[in-house]
This record gives C-alpha cells, sequence and structure tokens, in this order.
C-alpha cells in the first residue's frame, strides 16, 4: 500500500511539474513576442519592464493593444474622434473614439463601449475588421469569428479561447503580421511598412531574419514571422460569465 501511495505521489508530482514547464515555456513565447511586437512600435506592456502578460485585460486595453498593433496610435491621439458610449474613462476617449468612427468596435450597444474583460472573440472580431472584413456584410460572425480567423492564420493552438489573457492578444496581433488583407496579396507587415511605421529590414531584424534570408517577388505575399500551427477543428468558446465581452452590433445594424 505504501508503495502504491508513493509511487502515485510521484506521478502527481511529475504531473505538476510537467505543468508548470509547459506554462513556463508558454509565458517565455509570450514574452519574446511581446518584445518583438514592442521593438516595431506595436506594443506597450503596463511599464517599460512588465507586460503583464499572465492577466485577462479589459475591453478598453485590448482595444488600445490593437490600435497599437496596426500603428495607429498617434492618429488616434492626435485626431479629434468621439464617440456615443458614456461608460469609457477619459484616458481612453480617444482609443475609443478613433476605433469608433473607424468601424473597429460598436460597443455592447448605442450608448455603452462594456467595461467588462475581453473576450477571444471580442479581440479576433477587432482583429477580422481591421483586416478589411466585416461581420455587418457576412464575412464572419461577431460572436463566433475564430474558423476565419483560423483560414487566416490569426488564430493558432495556443490561444486560450475561454480565458483569454493578454499573452493571447499577443500571439494574435504577432500572427497577424502575417495575415493578408481582404481581397489582396498584402499583408498586415507589408501596409504598416507602407505607412512608415517600421522599416522591413527592422521587420527581419526583430524576427532574427536576416536581409538575405527574403527576397520576395514584387507582387508575392512577404510572411516574416513564423506562422503557428492552426486549428483543424473548430472550438467554441464558452464564457458565459462575462456577456459585456463580445463586441455586440449596435443597434440598427
Amino acid at each position: 500500500m505504501k508503495k502504491t501511495i508513493l509511487a502515485v505521489l510521484a506521478m502527481l508530482t511529475a504531473a505538476v511539474m510537467l505543468a508548470v514547464c509547459a506554462e513556463a515555456a508558454d509565458l517565455a513565447d509570450a514574452e519574446a513576442k511581446a518584445g518583438a511586437l514592442k521593438s516595431l512600435g506595436l506594443f506597450k506592456g503596463v511599464s517599460d519592464t512588465d507586460f503583464d502578460l499572465n492577466r485577462e485585460p479589459t475591453r478598453v486595453e485590448a482595444l488600445v493593444m490593437l490600435i497599437r498593433t496596426l500603428g495607429e496610435e498617434d492618429a488616434a491621439l492626435k485626431g479629434n474622434y468621439t464617440h456615443p458610449f458614456t461608460d469609457v474613462p477619459a484616458w481612453a476617449d480617444a482609443y475609443v473614439g478613433y476605433a469608433y468612427e473607424t468601424g473597429l468596435t460598436k460597443g455592447i450597444s448605442a450608448t455603452e463601449f462594456g467595461s467588462g474583460n475581453a473576450s477571444a472573440a471580442m479581440y479576433v472580431t477587432f482583429m477580422l475588421r481591421a483586416l478589411g472584413y466585416s461581420d455587418a456584410n457576412g464575412d464572419f460572425a461577431w460572436d463566433n469569428p475564430f474558423a476565419l480567423a483560423r483560414e487566416n492564420g490569426i488564430v493558432t493552438d495556443e490561444i486560450d479561447l475561454t480565458r483569454f489573457l493578454r499573452a493571447d492578444a499577443v500571439a494574435v496581433s504577432y500572427s497577424a503580421l502575417n495575415a493578408v488583407m481582404k481581397g489582396s496579396k498584402t499583408t498586415l507587415a507589408d501596409v504598416l511598412i507602407g505607412k512608415g511605421v517600421f522599416t522591413r529590414d527592422k521587420l527581419k531584424l526583430t524576427a532574427g531574419v536576416t536581409p538575405e534570408d527574403l527576397v520576395p517577388a514584387e507582387d508575392a505575399v512577404t510572411p516574416i514571422f513564423k506562422p503557428e500551427p492552426i486549428y483543424i477543428l473548430p472550438v467554441e468558446p464558452k464564457d458565459p460569465g462575462l456577456p459585456a465581452a463580445v463586441d455586440e452590433p449596435a443597434i440598427g445594424d
């Protein structure tokens, strides 16, 4: 009996150690991707030394992360954008106004942006809209955007769709740089390079690629970051505790 108990304890200890190691490896990978995005000017942490990745982002945080990933933070802060929402903190007015007027967000009602945590569905919906897809026109469903996101390579098997962390948002943003804009052969990274957000050489060096490694044809899609494996089977998120975390269509849509 004593040997059996010791064997079971040893197995449990090994399982716990494997889980801890796996979580540490995942977090290290997320930290590396966050660092890459930061070096391109597309991401900021809660401080210069802390990305705070092991926490669920609020809806406002997720929206700010998206706008930075798109290289549009300066446009948002320097513009004169407005929104109809009454629950947005003053510091985020410019970001939410920009997102509202450019069609990235509709809020959860005509007067509420939503103050809860962001869900995977919300952030992926934002990203697909940024790539030119429209849930209003039927390209995807705002409450289940994952099939289209998998096709575009922005949802991968490392992303937790049920407990969406800042690390997951980083993974989506990182993968989205390789995603192709709707109806074109141009990647999001190509668009950002065209805007002058960063240079192609900077992107290559950030990804650990030397300039000699990539000599693309002029009209070719030019992925820089190594794509992650994508889901083969659809995964339905279950998030009944956060009804405000999905970007619902505005009244009249």
